[in-house]
Order: structure tokens, then sequence, then C-alpha cells
């Protein structure tokens, strides 16, 4: 009798073991594609009421102004302000890609993102004469120079060396030659991207000697065409 309980509690053990194997078996491992190190969402991350309150505050303190001010300039049409700009996932990632290579290659850490808002001519809207007269913005990264954080561009040199250059030195010295005549006196005025200096190539092409932009723009902003939004209820 003792001899049968003996098989029976080893019969069970091993059953046990087997089944805790298949189960182990059917339940992967974690990586870090699992989000392991999750940490929850950044503290900058608003809730949609406080998204829908400014969003509110724009359409009564701004879009009216911004209005009233085109259809001055122009009474021959509609002007519908611009309420938002957006990349595909991929392009941001593709820009992130980008910019993090040429920060790499120069040797510099980017520290930040500096969204500038800004507003296409009424002449020609910079190559894009749909949003002439339009807001967008543009995005520009930034990194330390001498315990400064300024935005940047790279240089490439004759050896094909990479350099962080800060876009601020370079407008800079531009407004200063745009200012100096031949007699040094001052110019008046506000200088424009006429100086070649400031005509950074958007793409590297190879070769050498050339100056790269990690300026981000050309979204896809609405209005125009005019049309409905996230928070607008329309």
């Amino acid at each position: 009798m003792k001899t049968s309980h003996k098989i029976v509690r080893k019969f069970l053990f091993l059953l046990v073991m087997a089944g805790s194997l298949i189960a182990c078996e059917g339940v992967p491992d974690k990586t870090d594609d699992d989000g392991a190190d999750y940490d929850g969402p950044p503290k900058q991350v608003i809730s949609i009421q406080q998204a829908k309150t400014m969003y509110d505050s724009y359409t009564k303190r701004r879009v009216p102004i911004i209005t009233d001010f085109e259809e001055a300039e122009d009474s021959t049409q509609e002007f519908h302000p611009t309420r938002y700009g957006q990349y595909t996932y991929e392009t941001m990632k593709h820009y992130m890609d980008f910019i993090e290579d040429e920060a790499k290659m120069a040797k510099v850490e980017i520290k930040g993102l500096r969204f500038y808002f800004s507003n296409y001519p009424a002449e020609d809207g910079e190559g894009n004469a749909k949003y002439a007269r339009h807001n967008s913005f543009f995005l520009l990264p930034t990194t330390d120079f001498n315990g400064k954080e300024l935005g940047f561009f790279i240089r490439v040199d004759d050896n094909g060396n990479r350099t962080a250059v800060s876009v601020q030195d370079i407008v800079k010295r531009s407004n200063s030659k745009l200012r100096k005549r031949g007699n040094g006196t001052e110019q008046q005025g506000t200088p424009g991207f006429g100086s070649k200096m400031l005509l950074l190539n958007p793409v590297f092409q190879g070769g050498s000697g050339k100056d790269i932009s990690l300026i981000l723009n050309e979204s896809a902003l609405v209005p125009p065409p005019h049309g409905s939004d996230d928070f607008s209820g329309n």
C-alpha cells in the first residue's frame, strides 16, 4: 500500500513539473520592446480639457485679429487663419534620425527642439503659393555653445569634417554685413534673406565646403484648404 502511495505522489509531482514547464514555454520573456522600461507619460502632457480651453482662447483672441488684418489687406477673398500643421509620423522619425546622425558626426549633443512661429510671405509663399500670408512653424534643434543653448546647423569643410555652428552667429554676421555700406555707415531697414550667408543647403548633396540646414518646415497646414479639426466641433 505504501508503495502505491509513493508511486502516486511521484506521478503527481512529475505531472505538476511538466505542467509548469509547458506554462513557462507559453509565456515569452519580457524584452525592451515590451515596454519594460516605460515610466509613464512626460510631465508636459496636458489634458484634453486644457487643450480645448487653449484652442478656444486662440479662436477668441487671435483668429478675429488675423482675419480682419488679412481681409483688410486683400478684400477680394475670405481668409481662414491656420489652425494646425501636421507631419506624418514617418516624417518625424526620419527627421529625428537625420538630426541625431548629423549631431553625432559633428560630436555635439542635441539639447532640445525649438518651434518657431512663422508666416509665409504674401508675395509667393516662399515657394508655396497656397500658403501665402498663412502662419506656420518650423523646428530648429539646439545644442550647447559655451554654456549657452542655441539653435545650430552643420558646416562641412573641404575634408568632409562636420562642425556645429550656431544659427544666431551666422544671422548676426549677415545682419551686420547688410547694415554696413562701403564707407562703414549703417544702412536702415530690416535685412532680408538675400544674403548668400543665409542660403544654407537644405539637403547635403556631397562635395566640399557646404552648410547643412537642420530646420524642418513644409508641414501640411489647415487651413488652407479650409477644413475641420479636432477641437472645433465641426
